[in-house]
């Protein structure tokens, strides 16, 4: 019997294995093949059950429903983006609400988890590209080099993320800074035992220059203004140290406001500085809100006489060289009353009170600079007073804060680590590039036929020569793109695998290099400075080089694809981009700068005039057609009316963004007798839904209603807004058209 089974089992095991055997590589593809095309047919029969379903509801021409449907790789992943982000139900609200229609599923499928306020595509996209960055970071070391710019990132990175090895160190190191003789030289609160002194008035000798120069200089702590560079608005290719305020710890309202929320917001952070003394302890055993936000020219010299603080010596500890700056050097300072009052205040070094009021100030700043390159002990008390003080959790896990801290620290060295393992980032630049060149043109066309707001020859002219001179950056620095380069410029920032406390400090003092560099060589960063500071900015336009920097990590979908219809990456990320190229000529910084990037005024008074026509039209539509919006706020409905203002700008923006856009698109589409599967639309309908879906947003209703009421409307309002202002939406839509556009 035994034998029986076992040659049963060997007979059925050669039967099966001789069939596999007999499986030749043709066979394989044969198979492969027949595969693809039954997926191929029923994707085709799926369109076409579709595309009959929108037929009763589809707001084209009938002439054109017997349109060739496009079936290749690149439209049938972007058919499936859109029919996954859109509410079919909601097809009869096209002309009334667009904004539902294009992102009813989205809403449905992308709720705002319970740590987060709002949720959008951007944001996405950024989130997504953050956690690529933690799992490259998380990988092997493959330089070993310790001054290798890939050693120093995820050296830096781990040793934040090790929160038990910093545990019984990091304390240490900072009250060992805070005791240095040489530089803080003690805290009154922790060490107020000296005999026979007062203890109300005890302090420690030192003046304010002694204390900001190491605690603001050296040690980087924002005490009562911040330091950086900007480029010159005269001339281009020199950079100026500009000095603005900061130093508070909270908004200026949390301290001034006598409502329940200033009042919990104070209580927390009381409750926040004495849980994080007490744990310094334990490991030992009024400034007026800015009301200028533009800079004037002055230098070191008149600010020290003015301020009566010496501003020149500071930079001794403000730069590693100072000799980039000289006392008589041209420098920036933005709100010059700021300054008058802080110093006013900070300069009372006869009252002994007053003194160690600002004594404690300044060493509170610097322990809240590091406060989460600290044990988990001081992270853990930080993130519970920013629970209190949002009134909500933050979902921080150690990751994604050491992640966000590399973005900031090391921008070069992650554009290098995120484009070098990235197969798409160079696909999807070239494909921006297309993009830009057809906008371009666009625009150009728009200003030259188009722009009735701009009646006068002598605007208009200025407008085209700015057009005719947009030049675009697509990608990062050319700096990131060499290890060489990037070795180089980090070689002055050294990271240990001892102590990332020790790492936070050590790059204080690069960045006090880097401004000493940037100052001497204004150009080492291809002019993309302001996404140094801002890393979550995916592109924008900066008037003084009348440029437009569009960031390579940011190349995702759903804003753009290489495979994608020219009507979908147009209508994505190409409004985006014209939304930025429009501000060139409508913007406050563009309508202040020339082409060269002087700064100059240039639009006559008939065109603000026109202009300011189409801004009242577009707010008696808010005012008159749209009125209110309502917002469940713990349950009750609040409505708030709307004023138009100061909103209407930035809706006349969106128009003339899509106007051009959509006529570029126009002139170069090759699909526009094809119509996308599943949808059925044409390019045309096809672009106004891609640009929808950019907008698609999640948000709580308290901090929407709080926007709305500063004037920034929400994305749904917005879109609206600008689409019903469109002869090209309503007829590609075949809606009713409106009888006063507002905006050519």
């Amino acid at each position: 019997m035994e034998n029986i089974e076992t040659n049963t089992r060997q007979t059925s095991n050669r039967t099966t294995g001789g069939f596999f055997n007999r499986l030749t590589r043709t066979h394989l593809y044969i198979i492969a093949y027949v595969f693809l095309g039954l997926l191929s047919f029923s994707l085709l029969v799926t369109a076409i059950v579709q595309g009959h379903k929108n037929k009763s509801n589809d707001n084209t021409n009938p002439s054109t429903i017997k349109t060739e449907v496009c079936l290749t790789q690149g439209c049938i992943s972007a058919a499936t983006y859109q029919l996954r982000s859109l509410d079919s139900s909601l097809v009869s609200n096209i002309c009334s609400d667009f904004y539902t229609y294009a992102c009813g599923g989205w809403q449905q499928t992308h709720p705002i988890e319970s740590y987060e306020v709002e949720r959008t595509i951007l944001g996405d996209i950024l989130d997504r590209r953050d956690i690529e960055i933690e799992r490259l970071l998380n990988s092997p070391i493959i330089q070993k080099d310790d001054q290798h710019w890939e050693y120093k990132l995820k050296t830096y990175y781990s040793e934040c993320l090790d929160d038990y090895a910093r545990l019984p160190d990091s304390p240490k190191y900072m009250i060992g800074l805070i005791q240095n003789e040489d530089t803080i030289n003690g805290w009154f609160l922790l060490d107020n035992s000296a005999p026979n002194a007062s203890q109300k008035f005890l302090l420690k000798n030192q003046t304010l220059y002694t204390q900001l120069s190491h605690i603001h200089g050296d040690f980087g702590a924002g005490t009562i203004f911040g330091i950086r560079t900007r480029f010159d608005e005269t001339d281009s290719s020199i950079k100026r140290l500009e000095f603005y305020p900061a130093g508070l710890s909270m908004e200026i309202n949390d301290y001034l406001g006598n409502n329940s929320v200033s009042e919990s917001r104070r209580a927390a952070y009381q409750f926040y500085m004495l849980e994080v003394l007490g744990l310094l302890a334990r490991d030992q055993i009024l400034q007026r809100n800015p009301t200028n936000s533009k800079p004037y020219i002055t230098n070191l010299k008149d600010m020290s006489d003015e301020f009566q603080f010496d501003f020149k010596a500071l930079m001794g500890h403000e730069l590693s060289n100072p000799d980039a700056i000289s006392i008589l050097t041209p420098v920036y300072v933005t709100n010059r009353f700021y300054f008058m009052e802080a110093f006013q205040y900070f300069t009372q070094n006869n009252d002994p009170l007053v003194s160690r009021m600002i004594h404690n100030y300044l060493r509170w700043r610097l322990l809240w600079t590091y406060i989460d390159d600290l044990a988990y002990d001081y992270i853990h008390a930080h993130r519970t007073y920013l629970a209190a003080y949002f009134g909500y959790t933050l979902h921080t896990t150690n990751e994604a804060y050491c992640t966000r801290e590399i973005i900031r620290r090391f921008p070069l060295a992650i554009q290098r680590l995120y484009t070098m393992n990235s197969t798409r980032s160079g696909s999807a630049v070239a494909t921006v590039e297309t993009i830009f060149n057809a906008l371009k043109d666009g625009f150009k066309d728009y200003v030259n036929n188009r722009a009735t707001w701009m009646p006068d020859e002598v605007t208009k002219n200025v407008a085209k020569e700015k057009v005719n001179a947009l030049t675009a950056a697509i990608g990062y620095a050319k700096i990131a793109s060499d290890d060489e380069s990037l070795n180089k410029y980090y070689e002055q920032f050294p990271v240990t695998d001892e102590s990332h406390f020790l790492n936070a400090i050590n790059y204080q003092r690069f960045h006090r290099w880097s401004l000493s560099a940037s100052l001497e060589n204004p150009m080492v960063l291809d002019h993309w400075d302001l996404f140094e500071s801002r890393p979550s900015r995916l592109f924008d336009y900066i008037a003084v080089f009348n440029q437009l920097f569009v960031i390579a990590s940011g190349l995702h979908e759903p804003l753009v694809s290489s495979q994608w219809p020219l009507s979908v990456n147009i209508g994505s990320i190409g409004v985006l981009l014209a939304q930025k190229l429009f501000a060139s000529i409508d913007g406050p910084e563009g309508r202040a700068h020339l082409a060269n990037g002087t700064r100059y005024d240039w639009w006559a008074a008939p065109t603000i005039d026109a202009y300011n026509k189409s801004r009242n039209c577009i707010t008696d539509y808010y005012v008159n057609d749209v009125k209110s919006v309502s917002y469940n706020i713990n349950g009750a409905q609040i409505q708030v009316r709307l004023a138009g203002e100061p909103f209407s700008p930035t809706t006349l923006r969106h128009i003339g963004a899509l106007r051009f856009a959509h006529s570029a698109l126009m002139k170069i589409d090759s699909m526009k007798p094809m119509k996308i599967p599943g949808t059925n639309y044409t390019s045309e309908q096809t672009f106004f839904l891609a640009y929808a879906q950019t907008q698609c947003y999640q948000r709580q209703d308290l901090l929407q209603l709080v926007r709305t009421q500063l004037g920034i409307y929400d994305e749904r309002i917005a879109l609206n807004a600008a689409l019903y202002h469109m002869p090209e939406f309503t007829q590609a839509f075949k809606c009713p058209v409106r009888q006063q556009q507002c905006f050519d």
